[in-house]
This record gives structure tokens, C-alpha cells and sequence, in this order.
């Protein structure tokens, strides 16, 4: 039931047969589903891949193209990104311009190429998470347990940063993560509506995230819209419209 393990044998240079054991692939399969069914990464991007990454969609292409390319290599020498706790930093002002989509295709094939658990959230999603345990029984999950679930993830995707109201809880909340991150080389991809440098947040959270990650400016349009004219045009010739 893919839970044993593949015995296989060598000769070694006098002909002598050395006996080896290798886990069933079968095991890294179930792994995978089992962390793509806990990443949270949304059912609509759960099948999305970089190589699938549509750049036809775009007026810009040749910018959308140099971008699913940076993508691309970035899964292709992840290790070495790894090793420095190096992630991507996606913006676009466009709503809609396929940087969450990209992300979770990242996520996806980190799972899918290393068996690693990848975490998803957006950020006023985890601030209403931390809210909430406020108002519940000790029995009931626990401030330092949410935080704790995505400090430690070993790779987090960091969706619409930049959205949230800025207070000095929600500061302390993401100095918080990112100093657990950063000093843990944890990878961090993070999406956005502005720069880096245009985010209203603490001084100290800008210069961790500009550490921690690479910016990358996805073209200035949506092609959310494009796509849903498409598909609605498809489906209404099913309908006979």
C-alpha cells in the first residue's frame, strides 16, 4: 500500500553485491496530497503550475515572459535560495494580475519537487485568525499556536500584504513573524498591491522583507477579468446565448 520500501542491489568493483532500500515513491505521493490538502493554498490555484502559467494572457508579454522565467529558476535552484532564506516579493497596483496565482504555482512545486509543507495565508485573514482567539475558551486554539503555524512554516506565501490597517498590533504581529523567519532562513513568497518601499508598515518590516525576498513587478493590468470573459463566453455557447 506505498508504505514499504524498494530493495534494489549494487556491485561494487569486486562484483560483490551490496543490498540498498529506498522508500516507495508511492510514500512521497501520499506526502504530497496530504500537504497540498493542509498548504490552504485555494482550491482555484491547488492544480496551477509555473510551466502553465499563461503569458498570452497579457498585453505585456515580454515582461510576463522574463517574469514566468524568473519563476522557472527559481524552482530550478531552490536550494540555493533556500539556503539564504530567499524568497519572492510579487506587486502589481492591477488587482487581478496573476501574482497570487503565481505564488501558489510556487508553492505547488516546492511541494511537488521537495515535500515540503507550504503554508498560505492572506494577511487580513491571519489578523482576524489572531482576533478571534481572543474571544475563545482556553480550549480552543491559542494566539501563540497560529502564530506559531506560520512563523515556522518552512514556506510561507504571504498574500496581499500592504491591505491590512496598520496599527501598532498589527506591527508588532508581522515583526513578530518575520524576525522568526528571517533569523531561521524560513522562504517567504509575498504578494502586493505596492512596492516594498510603499508599504505602510513599520520602517523595521520593510527592511526585512526587502532582506528576505526579491521584488518583481508583474505588468500593470488584469487578466483575471480577461480570463472570466473567456470562460463566461464558453460557457454561454453551452447555454445557447
Amino acid at each position: 500500500n506505498g508504505k514499504g520500501f524498494v530493495i534494489t542491489w549494487q556491485k561494487d568493483e569486486r562484483g560483490n553485491l551490496t543490498e540498498y532500500a529506498r522508500r516507495c515513491q508511492c510514500q512521497d505521493k501520499a506526502e504530497q496530497l496530504k500537504l497540498k490538502g493542509t498548504s490552504g493554498i485555494p482550491a482555484e490555484y491547488e492544480k496551477c503550475t509555473v510551466r502553465s502559467f499563461d503569458i498570452s494572457l497579457y498585453n505585456d508579454t515580454e515582461t510576463a515572459k522574463k517574469i514566468k522565467h524568473a519563476a522557472g529558476e527559481y524552482i530550478n535552484h531552490f536550494q540555493q535560495f533556500r539556503e539564504q532564506g530567499k524568497g519572492l516579493y510579487f506587486y502589481s497596483r492591477a488587482k487581478g494580475s496573476g501574482k497570487t496565482r503565481l505564488a501558489c504555482s510556487l508553492g505547488n512545486a516546492v511541494i511537488a519537487t521537495n515535500t515540503m509543507r507550504v503554508s498560505y495565508i492572506k494577511t487580513i485573514e491571519l489578523l482576524s485568525m489572531i482576533k478571534d482567539t481572543y474571544n475563545k475558551k482556553d480550549t480552543e486554539i491559542t494566539e501563540k499556536e497560529v502564530l506559531g503555524s506560520i512563523k515556522k512554516a518552512p514556506f510561507l506565501i504571504v498574500d496581499d500584504i500592504g491591505t491590512e490597517k496598520t496599527s501598532e498590533w498589527v506591527n508588532s504581529i508581522f515583526l513578530e513573524i518575520l524576525d522568526y523567519r528571517i533569523s531561521h532562513l524560513l522562504v517567504t513568497i509575498f504578494t502586493s498591491n505596492v512596492p516594498q518601499s510603499d508599504l505602510k508598515l513599520d520602517e523595521r518590516i520593510i527592511d526585512r522583507i526587502i532582506k528576505m525576498s526579491i521584488e518583481i513587478h508583474f505588468p500593470e493590468e488584469s487578466i483575471r477579468r480577461k480570463k472570466a470573459n473567456t470562460e463566461c463566453s464558453e460557457l454561454l455557447k453551452i447555454l445557447g446565448i
